[in-house]
């Protein structure tokens, strides 16, 4: 999934020393608020964007967002700011001053406070559910305790089952396992396209499932942890918990579907992995959702999931819905899901005044605009960093 739409100016070339911050804020300042007449730019940029196609993204962003009002940049990334949206942007000079890199992403409106927010959020679908904690306590919530799908933000659970068997001594993050035909699945992730046998860390699987959410790596992992571990870090009956291959065979026939639906619980497994087995990947599905072939998990578990998560550094390789380097959050961890009719969202960070949040989206509607979602969560967490 493509969570954010980079717009990008020029590539920056080399290696140069750092512009003082006060004199790159002051240019970026002059750029928006002047124009590019202005400010000066490297010849290479000037190669690389014409000065019509300069004026029209500046003239565009200027509509979008209305009259600037200030800029920050921690190092090479920040946001331009305007009384009512924020414009992440990467920037940098040269050694003389001259604009070498800029590149904006789409910009973010903000709301003026936390209802507003929230209202956004209520309006994406059919099933809502939302939760926002800050430092462990709830500043907002709605249906946060009930199990909703959540596509792939199961996979919180699958790194808590492997990280439980690290710290035990277990299992170690250097440890190798091989990629077997049982294991793969459908993209999204790569390693479905792995040789068979195909060696890799725990690490390298858990980086992958959780920052591409890969699903080879999950039900790779999935077994390494073990089902009855995995299902318990995710408070769900082990024998309902299935792997990312055995939902695609299922959905993919109906009788197979309906018979695990019925089952008796200890029947549900032999169900799932005899699909599993029988059905070829290139005939698997994925499709919309099927009622009751998913994972479903409450939000308040997810945040558990994260919050506990969140400081390894395999959790902070894709934050999600933020820019990479956004000044205004530390630490941030991320983990989404998305299928036909379900999106979750799942964040957690520390702002720039040491308060710690976590903020997670579950909608559940077969006419879910996942972009809407997107925008709406963004906006939240803009909405999140002004509060007092």
């Amino acid at each position: 999934m493509a969570w954010t739409r980079i717009l990008t100016l020029a590539l920056m070339l080399g290696a140069a020393l750092p512009a003082l911050a006060d004199e790159a804020e002051d240019t970026l300042l002059t750029l928006m608020t002047e124009g590019p007449d202005a400010v000066t730019f490297t010849e290479h940029f000037r190669e690389q964007v014409s000065e019509a196609t300069l004026k029209r993204v500046l003239d565009r962003f200027g509509g979008d967002i209305g009259p600037v009002t200030d800029v920050r940049l921690g190092g090479t990334t920040g946001e331009i700011l305007s009384a009512t949206h924020r414009l992440p942007v990467t920037f940098a000079l040269d050694d003389e001053g001259r604009i070498k890199l800029l590149r904006f992403e789409a910009p973010q409106r903000m709301e003026a406070d936390l209802p507003g927010a929230l209202a956004r959020l209520d309006a994406l679908g059919a099933e809502v559910a939302y939760l926002v904690l800050r430092d462990g306590e709830r500043l907002a919530g709605q249906r946060a305790g009930d199990p909703l799908a959540v596509a792939s933000a199961f996979k919180l659970g699958v790194l808590r089952a492997l990280v439980d068997l690290i710290d035990s001594g277990s299992r170690d993050w250097a440890d190798v396992v091989r990629i077997e035909s049982r294991h793969r699945s459908l993209p999204t992730g790569r390693m479905q396209d792995f040789p068979e046998g195909a060696p890799v860390t725990l690490h390298t699987a858990a980086l992958a499932m959780i920052a591409e959410s890969d699903n080879t790596a999950t039900d790779l992992l999935i077994e390494v942890a073990g089902r009855d571990a995995v299902a318990a870090a995710l408070g769900i009956p082990a024998e309902r918990l299935l792997t990312t291959r055995e939902m695609f065979a299922l959905k993919l026939d109906a009788a197979r579907a309906a018979a695990w639906r019925d089952a008796t619980g200890q029947d549900k497994p032999a169900l799932a992995a005899e699909a599993a087995a029988t059905v070829p990947l290139d005939a698997m599905a994925l499709g919309p959702l099927q009622e009751g072939l998913e994972w479903y998990l409450p939000l308040d578990r997810l945040c558990t999931l994260i919050d506990a998560l969140g400081e390894l550094p395999l959790m902070q390789v894709n934050p999600g819905v933020i820019a990479r380097g956004d000044p205004r959050w530390q630490g941030a961890a991320f983990k989404g899901g998305s299928e036909g009719g379900v999106v979750n969202l799942t964040f957690s960070a520390t702002d720039t005044r040491g308060r710690r949040h976590c903020a997670a989206l579950t909608v559940n509607d077969p006419d879910i605009d996942e972009t809407s979602a997107v925008l709406a969560f963004s906006e939240l967490l803009n909405t999140l960093v002004r509060l007092p």
